[in-house]
């Protein structure tokens, strides 16, 4: 049986985030990239895998690459990257554009089909071809909050939610005002707008929204005066600037604003995702509570609407360019299998895209991940997004929480947001 190798001896050891020939180690070998939090978890895993399969007759490599980062560490060299790697699924038409990607068979697409979240099976879609072994389905925002400040039935609705926190001295944080665009998206989306790219590999061919349409509410009836944008953008402008005279009620802030005033006590609510799950928990103890993104009531036309947050997977691909295609979609099929996102639940608190494991009681009790998972009917799927889309809408944002758009620039400012994103 071949052995793991947790150095790269052929090669040198691995640093985080590098770019060396990986896939020119050895005929007899194959390379995994895993973030660094993973390693040990995924070093298990690759033993665990040939202990399984001692047919497998070759050696395994474990390096360094985070999900975030595949696509920037994969360009610069598709040849000499790993042969196995986890990937977000925001970067797959990149991915495939530099040929970082094999498609995966038929009988595999069948078979994950069966095992995996259909929304997570599609995130790893181009055409009719399927390039992603889905592990992951925990990136995207929901709203935690002190069920101690805020009911159950209150944390329905943002503005239950402001008044709440105004009352008891608390605030509600979210990041919009410096870097907002993630999060602002979620007011258009919920009313009905959508944002529709084509891509040839990493070139955008086109870009469209359809944020001058009328607005459409949370019962799936269409405004005969509103429009996408309008809604949105005003629900924006009331959210941000809905605090008492002592500047409780809406905050803006980022992971270190949370933390701060965890620590002082002060938080009411807040909408972010699973990665401040361990730090929100330890400091609300018993009042610790999580659901879905609340939907809001317009000041314009008194209709509710709903926020729809971005939603993204994680998976893994082989490499377009690897010597070994059978082998490496083996141990990638075995790496996102549900055994594996079993552990990496249990290791790491890592939401699972496989439908047996998000049925198990461990993740039934994990407050987090049922309030992310409660969203999958209307949240939309953050596929490749130009870089253009997060700059103007970033600047849309931080212009709405200083009150440089206003209701007498609104429409105004409206048209050179969707100028701007269909750029």
């Amino acid at each position: 049986m071949k052995k793991q190798l947790f150095a790269l001896l052929a090669c040198g050891t691995v640093a985080a985030g590098a770019t060396m020939g990986l896939t020119g180690c050895g005929n007899d070998s194959i390379t995994v990239w895993a973030p660094q939090t993973q390693q040990t978890l995924v070093k298990k895993l690759v033993d665990d895998f040939l202990a399984e399969n001692e047919d497998f007759g070759l050696e395994v490599n474990v390096g360094i690459c985070g999900e975030d980062n595949a696509y920037a560490q994969v360009s610069v060299d598709p040849q000499a990257s790993a042969d196995i790697y986890g990937f977000a699924n925001d970067q797959l038409m990149n991915l495939k554009g530099c040929g970082g990607l094999s498609f995966l068979s038929d009988v595999m697409v069948d078979k994950i089909k069966s095992t995996d979240d259909a929304l997570a099976v599609e995130a790893g879609r181009i055409g009719d071809k399927y390039y992603g072994y889905p592990y992951a389905a925990d990136n995207g925002y929901f709203m935690y909050y002190d069920s101690s400040v805020i009911s159950e039935t209150q944390a329905q609705n943002i503005g239950d939610v402001l008044a709440a926190c105004k009352k008891n001295r608390k605030y509600f944080i979210m990041q919009l005002e410096t870097d907002g665009a993630w999060y602002f998206g979620s007011l258009f989306y919920g009313a009905g707008g959508k944002y529709d790219t084509e891509w040839d590999g990493d070139e955008l061919l086109s870009a469209t929204c359809n944020f001058d349409d009328y607005a459409v509410d949370v019962n799936g009836v269409a405004s005969t005066t509103y429009t996408i944008g309008e809604i949105g953008a005003q629900a924006g402008y009331d959210v941000t600037h809905d605090k008492n005279g002592a500047g409780f009620g809406f905050m803006h802030g980022n992971d270190s604003v949370i933390e701060q005033q965890l620590k002082a006590g002060t938080l009411g609510a807040v909408i972010t995702g699973t990665w401040n799950a361990a730090k929100i928990q330890n400091a609300l103890g018993e009042n610790y509570a999580a659901t879905a993104c609340p939907q809001y009531t317009s000041s314009l036309d008194g209709r509710t609407y709903r926020m729809a947050p971005f939603i993204g997977y994680k998976m893994y691909a082989v490499n377009g360019y690897t010597k070994h295609v059978s082998q490496s979609h083996r141990l990638a099929q075995y790496l996102a299998s549900e055994t594996a996102q079993q552990q990496r639940f249990d290791s790491l608190q890592i939401g699972p895209s496989n439908l047996k494991v998000q049925q198990s009681d461990a993740v039934k009790a994990n407050v987090a991940l049922q309030a992310l998972f409660s969203q999958k009917d209307y949240a939309v799927i953050q596929g490749p997004l130009p870089d253009n889309y997060w700059s103007v809408l970033k600047t849309f944002s931080g212009d709405i929480c200083t009150g440089a758009i206003n209701s007498e620039n609104l429409k105004t400012k409206l048209d050179e947001l969707i100028k701007g994103l269909e750029a």
